[in-house]
């Protein structure tokens, strides 16, 4: 359940900061699938009953936020919440890839703009 429960979260965040400006790009999509495919994948060992890896959770959770037109301000307070609960349990590695994944979002687009920049910012002293 940990690793699931992880990877909804972490697409609730890329998608949170995809969405801070309000409008999520195509590049930020692309951005989404490279994450999971190249950084989480990899990584991770255990797969769903289908025998999916579950990494693909997170890109399966942004997608289902995208569709709803979910708030950037929802998507973050459930990230905030899990972190407050599950801080104590990630490693040093899996913070730090927490904090690669939302800044590959953020600099999918020329860079991070104002609205992503408090978030990223917020991120680094909740990971910290």
């Amino acid at each position: 359940m940990e690793a699931t429960l992880f990877y909804k979260e972490l697409g609730r965040l890329l998608y949170a900061i995809a969405a801070a400006d309000d409008h999520v790009t195509p590049k930020e999509v692309e951005t989404v699938k490279w994450i999971v495919k190249d950084l989480l994948v990899p990584v991770e060992s255990s797969t769903d009953h289908h025998g999916t890896d579950k990494a693909f959770i997170t890109e399966f959770e942004f997608d289902t936020l995208l569709e709803r037109t979910a708030t950037s301000d929802e998507a973050y307070a459930s990230f905030t919440a899990y972190m407050e609960q599950h801080k104590h349990h990630l490693t040093e590695e899996r913070r730090e890839l927490i904090y690669n994944c939302a800044e590959s979002v953020a600099n999918a687009m020329h860079g991070v703009n104002a609205k992503e920049l408090p978030l990223l910012i917020d991120l680094h002293r909740m990971l910290g």
